[in-house]
C-alpha cells in the first residue's frame, strides 16, 4: 500500500511538472509559427497517436444515443484547446497559467447554472477572495502604472478556455458511466480535429516541412507528453490517493510554470504576480474546498 501512495505522490509530482512546463511551450511554440498552426500540428500528432489507443482500448464503438452528447465535449475539447493556445500567444506562460487556475470555479459556477449543483458559501467566498486576488495581480495594468501591459485580449481567452472544459466536463459526466475516459478524452480529439487543421494558415504541405525540429519536439512533447502521459499520471495519482492529496497537487502548478517561464523565456518574478497570484490560488483552494459541503 505504501508502495503505490508513494508511486502515486511521484506521478502527481511529474504531471504537474509535465503540465506546469507545458505552459513554457505553448507559448513558444504558437510564437514560432502562429497560434492556429502550433494547435493543428499538435493535433496532427495527437490524432496519430489516439487513433491507436482507441483501437486496443476498444472504444471506437459509440451507442447512437450518446453521439450527441460526445459532439458536445468535442466543441468544449475544441475551445479549450483553442482559447488556451491562443491565450499563450498574448500572455506570459507563468501570469497564463496564474489565471487559469480559476478553472475550479468556473466548473462549479458552470455546473450550478445548468445542473443546477448546490454553490455553498465557500465557494462564493472563495470566489470573492480570487477576483481580489486578480485586482492585486493586474493592479499595475487597472492603474496604467506599467510600460508593459498585459494584453486583455489574451486574459479573455484564458478565462474561455476553462470555460470550454467546463462544457467538456460536464457534457462528458454521464458518459463516463458507460466509457473510459480514455474513450471519451479521445474521440473528443478526434472529432474537433477536423476543424483545428482546417483553420490552420497556409499550406499543411509547407507546414509539415518547414517546421524547425525543435519546434517538433516541443510539439511533440505537447501532444505525447502534456496530453497523454500526463493525463495517465493523473489517473494513477488519483486512484491511489484521496482526493484532497489530489487537489492539493494543483497548487504546485502554477508554481512550475512561473519558475519554467523564468527560466526557459526570462519571464520576471514581481510583487504583484506573486502576490495576486497568491491571493488567487487562496480564493481557488477555498472555493474547492466548499464542494464536499452538499
Amino acid at each position: 500500500m505504501s508502495t503505490h501512495r508513494s508511486r502515486a505522490v511521484l506521478a502527481l509530482i511529474l504531471t504537474m511538472v509535465i503540465w506546469g512546463t507545458s505552459a513554457v511551450f505553448m507559448r513558444t511554440t504558437a510564437l514560432a509559427l502562429s497560434p492556429e498552426n502550433a494547435l493543428a500540428l499538435r493535433y496532427v500528432i495527437l490524432v496519430l497517436l489516439v487513433a491507436p489507443g482507441l483501437s486496443l482500448a476498444g472504444g471506437w464503438r459509440i451507442a447512437p444515443q450518446h453521439r450527441a452528447r460526445l459532439a458536445v465535449t468535442a466543441i468544449g475539447m475544441f475551445g479549450s484547446s483553442w482559447f488556451t493556445i491562443q491565450g499563450f500567444a498574448r500572455v506570459a506562460a507563468g501570469l497564463g497559467t496564474v489565471v487559469s487556475m480559476v478553472e475550479p470555479i468556473i466548473i462549479a459556477l458552470a455546473a450550478w447554472a445548468v445542473l443546477r449543483e448546490p454553490l455553498s458559501p465557500r465557494i462564493w467566498l472563495g470566489l470573492a477572495v480570487s477576483l481580489a486576488g486578480a485586482a492585486i495581480l493586474f493592479w499595475p495594468d487597472i492603474t496604467a502604472s506599467t510600460a508593459s501591459p498585459v494584453d486583455p485580449l489574451g486574459l479573455v481567452f484564458l478565462l474561455a478556455a476553462p470555460t470550454c472544459w467546463a462544457i467538456f466536463t460536464i457534457a462528458g459526466k454521464p458518459l463516463l458511466s458507460h466509457y473510459s475516459g480514455i474513450v471519451v478524452t479521445g474521440w473528443s480529439m478526434l472529432l474537433s480535429a477536423p476543424l483545428i487543421l482546417a483553420l490552420a494558415a497556409g499550406s499543411h504541405a509547407d507546414l509539415l516541412t518547414t517546421t524547425p525540429a525543435r519546434t517538433w519536439a516541443e510539439l511533440f512533447y505537447l501532444a505525447a507528453c502534456n496530453s497523454l502521459l500526463g493525463a495517465v499520471l493523473w489517473n494513477y495519482g488519483t486512484r491511489h490517493l484521496p482526493a484532497a492529496a489530489v487537489g492539493s497537487s494543483l497548487y504546485l502548478l502554477p508554481v512550475i510554470a512561473v519558475v519554467a517561464g523564468h527560466l526557459i523565456l526570462d519571464e520576471p518574478f514581481t510583487f504583484w504576480l506573486l502576490t495576486g497570484g497568491g491571493v488567487m490560488l487562496a480564493g481557488v483552494a477555498l472555493a474547492q474546498s466548499g464542494t464536499a459541503e452538499h
